[in-house]
């Protein structure tokens, strides 16, 4: 069940990937960066379980632009806090 939002996922930042590359010839980046790029994405705005809302998706594709903008450099891959949670 948690293998299809990662599909999605995947396919989503696949094709971000080819237009970022199609949009600029000059401008490649390599494989091992956008899959460097794509785990930290997926680390720091994991799908929602279960799964329905896909608010996460556009924050996911925001983070993966920036790390590939930064080179893979980011600072961090943690989870953003929820505002609501108390512990």
């Amino acid at each position: 069940m948690g293998y299809l939002p990662r599909a999605i996922t995947a396919s989503i930042l696949i094709a971000q990937f080819a237009a970022l590359c199609a949009a600029s010839p000059a401008f490649a980046i390599s494989a091992d960066l956008a899959n460097k790029c794509r785990e930290m994405a997926i680390k720091a705005h994991p799908p929602p379980v279960p799964p329905g809302g896909k608010a996460y998706a556009q924050a996911e594709r925001d983070f993966f632009n920036e790390c590939i903008a930064k080179n893979g450099q980011m600072q961090s891959t943690e989870p953003p806090k929820d505002a609501n949670s108390h512990k």
